[in-house]
């Protein structure tokens, strides 16, 4: 009897260790998946404001909402040239 509750002592840490690996696992995957969604969001908004099909105000709304250190590497970004309109020069 002692030795069968020794060797599931033994199976019961095995699967708990198991668990926990195959959990921080799945915890990494999603943090790489959360960061990888973040960049292509912010990539897709900053193209959007560069070509003009983006507001340049919406960049600059969320970049005031953002810490003083963060929003300093926007600073390039905010000054987005403006885009001539099709057909005002004619």
């Amino acid at each position: 009897m002692a030795l069968d509750l020794t060797k599931l002592a033994q199976r019961r840490a095995a699967l708990e260790s198991r668990l926990a690996h195959a959990t921080a696992a799945l915890r990494d995957a999603q943090r790489k998946d959360d960061t990888r969604r973040k960049v292509i969001a912010g990539a897709a908004l900053l193209a959007g404001v560069r070509e003009g099909v983006v507001p340049a105000g919406v960049l600059a709304v969320l970049v005031g909402r953002m810490a003083e250190r963060d929003a300093a590497l926007f600073a390039d970004a905010m000054t987005v040239p403006a885009r001539d309109s099709e057909g005002a020069n004619q």
